[in-house]
Order: structure tokens, then sequence, then C-alpha cells
């Protein structure tokens, strides 16, 4: 049983996932879900409580995958700089190969319902590097400030030239991802 019901989840997010991006969420029901799925509404309500329980779920599922993506690989007694690095072309690859997923993440973050409804201000998706960030700062590595700020400095243009990529407007090659790497490393070292 627990098999059909992640199959009917997954298909679920799916449906969701490809109609918010097509018209955004602001026009979502759980009708027009439905529908993209082929099942019917109260199969949806079964699984969620409502639009909202379902918009929420979904957040924080496909944060958790990323997360998992960008962690690939990464060890707490790994060098400060592998760590860094290794995070960022997870986290490159992850926008190569899920920019769907990426797309709708990109659509919550800017979205006042899933920060007010997700208690997820404080870091947000990129909270996980945190730890990263104070050894970083403790080995003299990063420059000693906000947090936030050394996060925004390295990690947000790969948000920025994701949305670039995903629009034709720039090659996320191998060698452009080392450029960036190095640019955002750059941007924080002490």
């Amino acid at each position: 049983m627990k098999n059909k019901t992640d199959n009917k989840m997954e298909l679920i997010y799916q449906s969701t996932i490809e109609l918010l991006n097509e018209i955004g969420l602001s026009d979502i029901s759980m009708s027009k879900i439905a529908k993209r799925a082929s099942i019917s509404s109260s199969s949806i309500y079964f699984y969620f409580e409502s639009k909202e329980d379902l918009l929420i779920k979904l957040y924080f599922n496909l944060k958790d995958q990323m997360h998992l993506l960008m962690f690939k690989g990464v060890t707490e007694d790994m060098p400060v700089k592998d760590g860094f690095e290794k995070i960022l072309r997870n986290y490159s690859n992850y926008i190569i190969n899920n920019q769907a997923n990426f797309l709708l993440m990109e659509q919550f973050l800017d979205a006042p319902f899933i920060r007010n409804n997700c208690n997820d201000h404080n870091g947000g998706v990129f909270k996980p590097l945190y730890p990263l960030f104070e050894k970083g700062v403790r080995e003299g590595l990063f420059k000693d400030s906000e947090r936030n700020l050394l996060i925004t400095y390295s990690c947000l243009p790969f948000v920025q030239i994701g949305k670039e990529y995903i629009n034709g407007e720039y090659d996320l090659s191998s060698a452009n991802i080392e450029k960036m790497i190095q640019m955002s490393w750059n941007a924080i070292k002490a």
C-alpha cells in the first residue's frame, strides 16, 4: 500500500510542478491539479488537507531533494574549500538536471504564502550551508561577516545564472561552472 500511496503522491507532486511552472501560484487549483494528474479531486484530498497543505509539503519535498543532491559526497571532515566547491558544483548540476524543480523553488521563495507559512526565514534553502561557513570563518578562510551575507555573495549568483541558463542565455559548461565557483570563493575569502 505504501508504494501505491508514494506513487500517487509523486503523480500529484509532478502534476503540480508542471502546472505551477505553466500558470503560476495564483492560478493553481486542486481541480486543475486533479485534471492534470488524471485523478479525481477527492483523491487529492485523501493525501492533502488543502491546496496550501499540498504546496507547503511540495516545497519541503523539493527542498529536501535539492539538499540531498547539493550535499552528495560532502563530509564534515572535508576541507572547507573542497566542501564549498563540491556543494556549488552539485548545485549547478541540480539546476541543469532539475530545471522544472529549480524554477518552482524560485517561485516558492518569492511567494509570501510560502515565507509566511513555512517558518523557513532564517537561511531558507541555503541554511544547511551555515556549518560550512562557520567553519570557514573559524579557520580564517572566509571574511568574518554575517553568514547570510557570505551565502548571498557566494550562492545567489548561481541562482541568477541558473535562470539565464534555462532561458538559453548562458552556457553552464564545466569550464563556466569552475569560473563561477572561483569567483564565488574570491567574493568571500578572507
